[in-house]
């Protein structure tokens, strides 16, 4: 478990399917994901057979909880997967499936706690994020954490009805130990 200010990533369990299925068949939340409806219920189930399995096992993936008088509510997941060991490179994500909780915070705090899980735990060098062009907040997000705009794809995803860029976010263990960690 990785311990916050105010929120707590702990790793997923089974009984969690329950809230990936809420999140990811909400429109509002999956615009700005790489999902598309309509996400079932067996669907989840593989999906988590493979994050308990021994490949997935080295690719972490947390749920985000916000701690309140100590009860803890669900908002979210984060995960570092895409891992290259000869490189030390990877992906990180998140998704925060609860609305009422964006533009508060607790994705840039959860952001935080994962990339120093990266970097620390993980010893990665490099991590990298993609962003639909129109998701502004998500793009203010990882500027103020430190990434890097590398480039971008242009018109490589569909939704909506159209296609949009996707900008490409790195960020440098060295540059995150030199302050972006605070």
């Amino acid at each position: 478990m990785l311990r916050g200010a105010r929120i707590l990533l702990r790793p997923v369990r089974r009984s969690n399917i329950s809230y990936f299925l809420k999140w990811f068949n909400d429109p509002e939340v999956t615009q700005y994901l790489d999902v598309h409806l309509p996400v079932n219920e067996m669907a989840e189930e593989q999906h988590f057979e493979r994050l308990g399995s021994t490949e997935a096992n080295s690719e972490p993936v947390f749920i985000i909880e916000v701690i309140d008088n100590d009860v803890a509510r669900a908002i979210g997941a984060i995960g570092i997967d895409e891992i290259k060991y000869q490189s030390q490179s990877a992906s990180f994500w998140i998704a925060l499936g609860e609305t009422e909780y964006w533009g508060v915070g607790y994705g840039t705090e959860a952001t935080r706690l994962v990339i120093n899980y990266g970097f620390q735990q993980l010893n990665l060098h490099r991590l990298q994020a993609e962003v639909f062009a129109f998701n502004e907040q998500s793009s203010r997000m990882c500027r103020s954490i430190g990434f890097k705009e590398e480039g971008r794809k242009r018109k490589a995803v569909f939704k909506n009805g159209e296609y949009h860029d996707l900008v490409m976010f790195g960020l440098l263990k060295d540059e995150w130990m030199e302050g972006h960690h605070r």
